[in-house]
């Protein structure tokens, strides 16, 4: 991905003001002489200083001009990192599934408001996929594709996949209905009842569903919102626990937004190795980086069949598109039986229509468009938060992906506002979700995945005026 212009300026000026060349209450240049200074556009300039202003490292003071925050100010929007401890708690059985339901029947609470505007980018998808079902003969229509899934599209998907490092073949993917699928059979094959399974906290509530239904016990292990999942407290757990799965997303993970550094990532499969329990690597954000490099996959480094790759394209291209693929040297076997028990097949026309979209470079341009928006969103989100969330005590400022985590003041509820904001028409997804006990009750994930449209501006006022009357 292109390094812009504005992404430039604003490194060097965020470096300059944490170096101390750009004191405190010092004033930037005007966007007039910042121009002239760095030679780049009036848009570039602005959209520079409004990225530092939506982070707190800069404030615009009416008719003078752009200065340096104080050192509180600067940190205001910079949510805490979670600290490293000994697992309190042992290992125990959940129950989530009502409000979960309840979040799901609402369109699984992405926004404050629905969205039935379509995506303008999916137009050439839309066209493949059409086409792809116009060339089936009425013969094809009544029979099953084979388990594994269509080998073009899986030929297409290796090359997706090995954007995240390694080599694979398309022999080694399995095509599923989604990553939920991916996810489900992976912990099918490599856990069983009571089985003691950890997972990052706060996490993916789908993930603390499936193992609720599945009858594994959850083993939450702290994360910062930076680096996500730490080593250090996994390998307390793992001392105290015999852990059987690791569920961890490195990239952009909901609901924080948090990307693990690749030290970290060498660290939890040496743990994995080590202790003998199985990753279970859900990769379904990492095409959404705002950075000049996609993350790389923990699957990538795993030379002993440790890990399994999940991942679809749901988040980065379509929700409709019920495609996925799950990958994994070891249990290779076990997941296609249990693909065909499950699903039989995938459907063959969307399977076609999506690999020639790849093919043809459609997710390429779409993901670079996508990205470009995305980042412009969510530093459009913080601005927001910033000048109409005055009660936000802090906040996660992802690098990628399409949430941020949102901490408020200990006195407030999420999930009683959830049932408010309900009444009131939006939709909120309150942090006591994303963890197995209600250790989040003050939390909640906030999705800039929307362009922030007018109604979507005063649906964000609406839930201010919730929020201050607790």
């Amino acid at each position: 991905m292109t390094t812009y212009l504005y992404h430039q300026l604003e490194q060097q000026l965020r470096l300059k003001i944490s170096s101390g060349q750009l004191a405190a209450q010092s004033k930037l240049p005007s966007i007039r002489v910042m121009c002239l200074e760095a030679e780049v556009s009036k848009s570039t300039v602005i959209t520079a200083y409004s990225r530092l202003e939506a982070e707190g490292l800069i404030e615009a003071r009416s008719k003078s001009g752009y200065y340096v925050c104080a050192k509180g100010r600067q940190s205001e929007h910079q949510l805490k990192t979670p600290a490293t401890s000994n697992p309190a708690s042992a290992p125990k059985l959940i129950s989530r599934t009502q409000v979960m339901l309840d979040l799901m029947k609402r369109g699984a609470a992405f926004d404050l408001l629905s969205s039935s505007q379509p995506d303008p980018h999916n137009i050439f998808l839309r066209r493949c996929l059409s086409k792809a079902l116009r060339s089936q003969s009425g013969n094809e229509q009544h029979y099953y594709d084979q388990p594994q899934g269509d080998e073009f599209l899986r030929i297409q998907l290796a090359k997706v996949i090995n954007q995240g490092g390694g080599n694979i073949t398309c022999d080694q993917v399995i095509v599923s209905n989604g990553c939920q699928h991916s996810l489900l059979m992976a912990l099918m094959v490599a856990t069983e009842p009571n089985d003691v399974v950890a997972i990052e906290s706060p996490g993916f509530y789908g993930a603390l569903q499936l193992l609720e239904v599945l009858g594994r016990r959850v083993l939450e292990i702290p994360s910062s919102v930076v680096d996500g999942i730490s080593p250090d407290a996994l390998r307390l757990a793992a001392d105290h626990w015999n852990i059987k799965a690791l569920i961890v997303s490195p990239s952009y993970t909901t609901p924080t937004g948090a990307c693990m550094p690749n030290h970290n990532k060498q660290q939890i499969l040496q743990l994995a190795e080590q202790h003998q329990f199985c990753i279970i690597e859900d990769d379904i954000y990492a095409g959404l980086h705002f950075t000049s490099q996609r993350p790389s996959t923990i699957y990538s480094d795993d030379k002993t069949g440790s890990v399994i790759l999940c991942s679809s394209f749901s988040k980065s291209l379509s929700r409709d598109l019920r495609i996925g693929w799950i990958v994994s040297k070891k249990y290779h076997q076990q997941i296609l039986a249990l693909k065909v028990a499950t699903s039989m097949a995938s459907g063959i026309s969307q399977q076609q229509g999506v690999a020639s979209f790849i093919a043809q470079g459609g997710l390429d341009k779409h993901l670079k468009l996508r990205r470009q928006q995305l980042a412009l969103q969510r530093d459009q989100m913080l601005y927001l938060i910033q000048q109409h969330l005055p009660m936000v005590q802090s906040i996660s400022r992802p690098t990628g992906g399409m949430v941020a985590w949102v901490e408020l003041e200990s006195n407030i509820n999420t999930l009683h506002l959830y049932h408010q904001a309900k009444e009131k028409g939006l939709t909120i997804t309150p942090g006591s979700l994303f963890g197995a006990q209600d250790t989040y009750q003050h939390y909640l994930r906030l999705s800039f995945a929307h362009p922030w449209t007018a109604p979507r501006i005063e649906a964000c006022k609406v839930l201010a005026t919730l929020i201050a009357k607790h």
